[in-house]
């Protein structure tokens, strides 16, 4: 079977498939109109003329011929002709085009919603996984899959409103006298709301690190190789969701002080023009007398009295000194602080056994590349007890190089895991047991 190429079937179709602006609109108004009624060519023509005055356009003497044009290119996808009735329809993508722009529009922010859908995955999820023979992929399928479209359309949402903000702030700036006092405080205010929004979200997504939480443990359960990239996959969107939204906070963040800066350099710019159109006046308004014995003299206007500009004396100058207390402090007792040794010494102990096991961990991923790269196979069971072995049973630092290295591989195209659903064991360790997995290049 032939794979479906997108760009070649779109390029034969997109002119019938996204109409241009005109057409556009005109297919939205009858949308608004008519929806699931039928409706004639007549009601058509009407919407088309509509349209064309609203916009501006002049009538054409080709009428009849633009509006025959536009009715059967229409009839590709949009709309049904009844050739009895001699009626018209919307078809189920004409509906599904107008929804899903009507739905954008329209749809507005709720972090109160995202948090009772990211509450809701949690439960569920705990309910999947501590239910008997734990099916992640039905919490994957009818869960997550089916609300995670929803959820990044409130990021996109937020995102939306942010750059309406700035176009309005642009378009309110052309106007021929615009209150940009006043625009400026709207602007403020509308970002300090989306700003807001904008923490609610980030409140509501913090249940995404609950989720990770879970999917950590998960990937140390036996069968768990079975929905590995679905695991990833979970993760990698609960990741993706979270930078989306702090880019937003961030674009915000270089909006705001944007916003002052205009603020400032207008106020100096308004400054400045009524300093020059008071000096203009002033000096307009005086007039140059000479004196008796010929020196010239600037009167102000007789609305101005006069003032002197500078005092030839030095006034004196005075230093208040309030009344209080200046007899010297009795000392202050120094208090030595003691430092807890213990407390110290066991963060230490710590933070070096988690930056072992980190360092322990690259280490025998690098090993297993290394064995991947120059046999381009891996038997990885016996490789996992071995892991046991050298690290003295330790093992957490076992189970998370299995994880991260599976989790590296199954991202890789050019790399194949097979699991053999039949437990490989070690005479050493007869608690711990492991999936038979073999890994190698395609």
């Amino acid at each position: 079977m032939d794979t479906f190429d997108l760009y070649r079937e779109a390029k034969n179709h997109y002119d019938l498939l996204i109409p241009e602006k005109v057409e556009g609109l005109i297919l939205l108004r009858l949308y608004d109109k008519f929806v699931n009624e039928e409706f004639t060519e007549e009601r058509i023509n009407e919407v088309i003329e509509k349209v064309h005055k609203d916009l501006g356009r002049n009538s054409q003497r080709n009428e009849y011929e633009r509006n025959n044009a536009i009715v059967l290119k229409f009839q590709e996808f949009f709309i049904w002709r009844d050739e009895v009735k001699k009626t018209y329809k919307f078809k189920a993508y004409g509906i599904e085009f107008c929804e899903n722009i009507k739905e954008r529009l329209f749809k507005r922010y709720s972090p109160a919603e995202i948090k009772r859908i990211f509450d809701y995955l949690y439960h569920e999820l705990l309910r999947h996984i501590e239910a008997q023979g734990l099916d992640f992929n039905l919490w994957y399928k009818e869960h997550f899959c089916i609300r995670n479209t929803e959820i990044i359309a409130q990021v996109e949402i937020l995102d939306q409103q942010v750059s309406e903000s700035v176009r309005e702030f642009r378009k309110r700036i052309k106007e021929d006298n615009p209150n940009l006092f006043l625009l400026l405080e709207e602007i403020e205010i509308s970002l300090n709301e989306i700003k807001e929004h904008a923490s609610q979200l980030k409140e509501a997504f913090k249940s995404t690190y609950d989720i990770d939480y879970k999917l950590d443990d998960l990937i140390g359960v036996p069968n768990s190789q079975e929905f590995i990239s679905n695991i990833n996959e979970v993760m990698d969107f609960n990741s993706g969701i979270r930078a989306q939204l702090e880019q937003v906070s961030s674009r915000i963040d270089r909006i705001k002080p944007r916003i002052r800066e205009f603020i400032y350099e207008f106020n100096q710019r308004d400054f400045d023009r009524k300093t020059g159109l008071f000096l203009n006046l002033l000096l307009n308004e005086s007039k140059q007398i000479k004196s008796e014995t010929g020196r010239k003299k600037l009167l102000l206007p007789d609305d101005i009295p006069p003032f002197q500009i500078y005092a030839p004396s030095t006034l004196p100058k005075f230093v208040f000194v309030p009344e209080r207390d200046i007899t010297p402090k009795a000392p202050v007792e120094i208090i030595q602080r003691e430092v807890n040794a213990q407390r110290q010494n066991d963060l230490t102990k710590i933070a070096k056994q988690v930056i072992f096991e980190r360092q322990r961990v690259q280490f025998w991923i690098k090993q297993a590349f290394d064995i991947l790269n120059s046999d381009n196979e891996l038997d990885y069971s016996p490789f996992f007890f071995r892991i046991l072995t050298e690290e003295n049973v330790n093992l957490s630092i076992a189970i998370k190089a299995t994880s991260k290295f599976l989790r590296q591989v199954s991202k890789n195209r050019n790399i194949q895991v097979k699991i053999d659903h039949a437990l490989e064991t070690n005479s050493s360790y007869r608690n711990i047991h492991i999936w038979k997995m073999y890994i190698r290049k395609i």
